[in-house]
C-alpha cells in the first residue's frame, strides 16, 4: 500500500512537471503547450525514460481532465455569436468534416485495416482545434478580419458536428449493428440532446445561479458549476453519447449565466492541473519504437502516418475553397482549419480505450495531430505576412 501511494504521487509530480518544463519549450518555440504536453507524455512514458505507465486511478484523474477541459471549451463559446454565425462558416464547417472524414477512412481501408477502425480514423481528422486556430488569429492581431470570422465560426460548428459524430460512432461501436435506420436514430437522440439540454439549461440556469449568488460561501458559484458539469456529463453517459459531449453542453450552457466569468475565472487553477495529466497520459501510450525507420515492420506505419497527414492537411484546405465570397483569402481559411489539437487527440484517446485502434494505429494518428498542430502556425504566419503586403 506504501509503495502503491508512493508510485502514485510520484507519477503525479513527474507528470506536472514535465508537462509544464515541455510546455514552456513549446511556447518558447512558438507552439501550443499541448504539443510540448504530449512530447513529455512521450519522453516519461514506457517508450523511452519509463517513469510514469497508465494506472486506474491516473486514467480516473486524466477522464476529469477531459471533462474540465470540454466544460471550459463551453463556458469560452458564446452562443448568440455561434447562431450568427454565417452561411459561408457553416459551409466551411461541413465540407471541412465531410472531406476529411472520408479520405481518412479511404486511407485507413486502403492499408488493410477494419470498416470501425477506418470510420472512427475518419472522425479523428474530421475534428479543428478552437483554442489552436484562436490562438493563432490572436498572436497575429487578426481577428476582426473577415476571414478569422469566418474561421471561428466554422471551427464552433465543427466541434459541435464532430461531438455529435462521436456520440454515433461510440453507439455503433457498443451496439455492433451499423445500419442507415441506426445511424439516422443515434444522430437524431444526439442532436435532440444537445438541443433540449441547451434550452432547458439557457431557461433555468439563471434561476439556480442567482439564487446561488446570495449564498456565501467562497467559490460557492464555481463549485455549482462544477457540479452541474458534473451531472450533465454523467447523463450524456448513460444514454451513452459520452461523458465529454455533456460537458461540452454544460459549458455552453453556463456561458449564458452572469456568472460565467467568475466560473471560468475560477476553473483556471484546476484547469491547469488536471488537463496537463489528460494529455501527459495521451503521450505516453504513444510508442515511438513503431516510428524507427531501420524496423522493416514499421515502413507501413510510417507511409500510413505520411498519407493520413495529405489528407488531413488537403481536407480542411479545400473546405476554405468552399468560400465563393470574392475577396476572400480561401487558402488562409482552408489552412487556419488544418490544426487538430484537443478534439482530435480526444477522439484518437477514445478510439485506443475502445480497442478501436491497436498502438500502432494510434501512434500514427497522434503524429498526424501533432504536425497539422505545428505546422499550421508557421504556415499562417507567412500567408498573413504577404496578405497586408499586398494590402499596403
Amino acid at each position: 500500500m506504501v509503495y502503491e501511494v508512493f508510485d502514485f504521487l510520484i507519477s503525479l509530480a513527474s507528470i506536472l512537471f514535465f508537462a509544464k518544463v515541455f510546455g514552456e519549450i513549446a511556447l518558447k518555440l512558438g507552439q501550443n503547450p499541448v504539443i510540448g504536453e504530449l512530447l513529455a507524455g512521450i519522453f516519461i512514458g514506457p517508450s523511452v525514460l519509463g517513469i510514469v505507465r497508465e494506472t486506474p486511478v491516473l486514467s480516473n484523474i486524466s477522464e476529469l481532465g477531459v471533462i474540465i477541459l470540454l466544460f471550459e471549451v463551453g463556458l469560452s463559446t458564446d452562443i448568440k455569436e455561434f447562431l450568427k454565425a454565417s452561411g459561408w462558416a457553416m459551409v466551411v464547417a461541413f465540407v471541412g468534416v465531410i472531406v476529411p472524414y472520408f479520405l481518412g477512412y479511404f486511407v485507413f481501408l486502403c492499408f488493410g485495416l477494419t470498416d470501425m477502425q477506418a470510420i472512427f480514423a475518419g472522425a479523428v481528422l474530421t475534428a479543428t482545434s478552437v483554442g489552436v486556430t484562436i490562438r493563432v488569429f490572436m498572436d497575429l492581431k487578426c481577428l476582426k478580419t473577415e476571414e478569422a470570422k469566418i474561421v471561428l465560426g466554422a471551427a464552433i460548428i465543427d466541434d459541435v458536428i464532430g461531438l455529435t459524430m462521436l456520440a454515433v460512432i461510440l453507439k455503433l461501436i457498443t451496439g455492433g449493428i451499423v445500419s442507415f435506420g441506426t445511424v439516422v436514430c443515434i444522430s437524431g437522440t444526439a442532436v435532440l440532446f444537445l438541443v433540449l439540454s441547451v434550452v432547458a439549461g439557457v431557461l433555468i440556469a439563471p434561476t439556480i445561479f442567482k439564487f446561488i449568488s446570495k449564498m456565501k460561501q467562497s467559490y460557492i458559484a464555481f463549485i455549482m458549476g462544477i457540479v452541474f458539469c458534473f451531472i450533465v456529463s454523467a447523463l450524456s453517459t448513460k444514454i451513452e453519447l459520452g461523458h465529454i459531449v455533456g460537458a461540452f453542453v454544460a459549458g455552453l450552457v453556463l456561458s449564458t449565466i452572469k456568472q460565467s466569468e467568475e466560473i471560468k475565472k475560477d476553473i483556471k487553477s484546476i484547469y491547469a492541473v488536471f488537463v496537463p495529466i489528460f494529455f501527459v497520459l495521451m503521450g505516453t501510450k504513444v510508442d515511438i519504437s513503431t516510428f524507427n525507420p531501420f524496423v522493416v515492420a514499421n515502413k507501413e506505419i510510417l507511409i500510413l502516418t505520411g498519407a493520413l497527414f495529405v489528407v488531413a492537411f488537403v481536407g480542411k484546405i479545400v473546405a476554405g475553397f468552399a468560400v465563393l465570397k470574392k475577396g476572400i483569402n480561401k487558402l488562409l481559411i482552408g489552412v487556419s482549419m488544418v490544426p487538430r489539437g484537443e478534439v482530435g487527440l480526444i477522439f484518437a484517446e477514445i478510439g485506443l480505450k475502445n480497442n478501436v485502434f491497436a498502438t500502432r494505429d494510434y501512434s500514427s494518428l497522434v503524429a498526424v495531430i501533432m504536425l497539422t498542430t505545428f505546422i499550421t502556425p508557421i504556415i499562417l504566419k507567412y500567408l498573413i505576412s504577404k496578405q497586408k503586403k499586398i494590402i499596403q
